[in-house]
C-alpha cells in the first residue's frame, strides 16, 4: 500500500528475496501513482542498485556495459518480473521514449513489452481483445472508484469535490473553488460556472460561441483542481429549458488546459430530445485509462435551435471514472 515510499525513500527493499518481491509487484491491491515507479523498482532491485535510481540511469548504464554485469546473478529475473509492469498505462510519449533505449534493444522482453503497449494505444484496445489481460487494466487501489449509477446521482467526481472529497457537507464546489468552471463566452446570467456544477435546475444555462482558427466552437470547460487526476469512464450532462438539443459534439481530456484529446465523439446523437433532460453516456477504449485533470463539451455543430444555433444548453455536468 506504500510502494512509492518503499522503494523511493531508502534501498531497503532491495534486500527482500525473489519471492516477497514478486509477490509485492504483483499483489493485486499494489498501490502507485504511476506505473514508471514499477518499473524503476524491478530494475532497481535486478542490479541490486547501490544507490535510488530510475530506468534512465539503468539505461546509461547498458551503453557501455552487458547485461550480464549490470544484472548479474538476477539477470533471468528481470525477463519474469517486467510483465509486471503495466505498460499500456504509461504515457504514450514515454512508451515512445523506451522503444528507443538500450533497456528495448538489449532487453527483447523489454522491446516487446513496450511495442505492445504502443500499439494498443495507436489501434484501440478493440482491436486487441486484451482487455481481461492484467497489464491492460488500471491499478483500482491507486484511485478511489467513483462509479456511475444513474443519471443525477451522487457518485460522481463534481460532487465528491463539493464534500471536500468526502470530509464534509456538500457545498457547491466552484465556491469552494474545488472545481472551476469556465465557458466558451463570457461570464453572464445566463452563463454562470456556479449552476453546471450545482444540484438545483436551471432552466436557461449556456455557453455561448466563440471563433477559433475561423472555426464557431462552443464549450464548458472543467478543472478539477491541481494535483488532481482523473480517469474518466462515464459523464452525464443535462439540457436546460430550452429546445437548443445537442447533436455533434466532443468530450475531451487534458492536462495542460491546451492540448486535448477526445474522449467520446457524438456525430449526429439523436439522444437528447426534451427540455430538463439527463443524458450519460460511457468513455471507451484506452483513453479512458489516461489521467486527465481539465475536461470539456465541446460543441463541433448546431444544434436544433435555429435562432442560436451555436449556444450549448447545458445546466449540469458530472465526470465519473478513478479519481487521484
Amino acid at each position: 500500500m506504500h510502494f512509492d515510499y518503499c522503494t523511493s525513500a531508502n534501498l531497503d527493499f532491495i534486500s527482500l528475496d525473489e519471492t516477497a518481491f514478486r509477490n509485492i509487484i504483483q499483489h493485486p491491491d499494489l498501490t502507485v501513482t504511476s506505473e514508471e515507479r514499477v518499473l524503476d523498482a524491478i530494475l532497481m532491485w535486478c542490479m541490486k542498485s547501490e544507490k535510488l535510481s530510475g530506468w534512465e540511469v539503468v539505461n546509461e548504464l547498458l551503453t557501455d556495459s552487458t547485461l550480464e554485469s549490470v544484472f548479474k546473478d538476477r539477470l533471468q529475473l528481470v525477463n519474469d518480473l517486467l510483465p509486471s509492469v503495466r505498460f499500456p498505462l504509461l504515457p504514450y510519449s514515454l512508451l515512445k521514449k523506451l522503444e528507443n533505449t538500450s533497456l528495448s534493444r538489449q532487453i527483447p522482453a523489454f522491446g516487446d513489452l513496450v511495442r505492445e503497449a504502443i500499439n494498443y494505444i495507436e489501434c484501440g484496445a478493440a482491436t486487441h481483445g486484451n482487455d481481461q489481460n492484467v497489464r491492460f487494466q488500471h491499478r483500482r487501489s491507486c484511485y478511489k472508484e467513483l462509479q456511475y449509477i444513474c443519471d443525477g446521482d451522487s457518485n460522481g467526481v463534481i460532487y465528491f469535490s463539493g464534500t471536500s472529497y468526502g470530509e464534509h457537507p456538500w457545498v457547491n464546489p466552484v465556491l469552494s473553488k474545488r472545481i472551476a468552471i469556465t465557458p466558451s463566452s463570457p461570464a453572464s446570467r445566463h452563463t454562470d460556472p456556479k449552476v453546471l456544477v450545482s444540484r438545483t435546475y436551471q432552466g436557461t444555462c449556456f455557453a455561448g460561441p466563440r471563433t477559433e482558427d475561423g472555426n464557431i466552437f462552443a464549450w464548458w470547460m472543467v478543472d478539477i483542481g491541481q494535483d488532481r487526476q482523473l480517469m474518466c469512464n462515464y459523464y452525464t450532462l443535462r439540457q436546460d429549458g430550452s429546445r437548443a438539443y445537442v447533436r455533434n459534439w466532443k468530450f475531451q481530456g487534458c492536462m495542460d488546459g491546451r492540448s486535448w484529446i477526445d474522449l467520446r465523439v457524438h456525430e449526429n446523437d439523436q439522444t437528447m430530445c426534451k427540455p430538463g433532460q439527463f443524458a450519460s453516456w460511457p468513455v471507451t477504449g484506452p483513453n479512458a485509462l489516461l489521467p486527465f485533470r481539465f475536461f470539456r463539451v465541446l460543441l463541433t455543430g448546431p444544434t436544433t435551435d435555429a435562432s442560436n444555433p451555436w449556444n450549448l444548453c447545458i445546466c449540469f455536468l458530472e465526470l465519473y471514472g478513478y479519481f487521484h
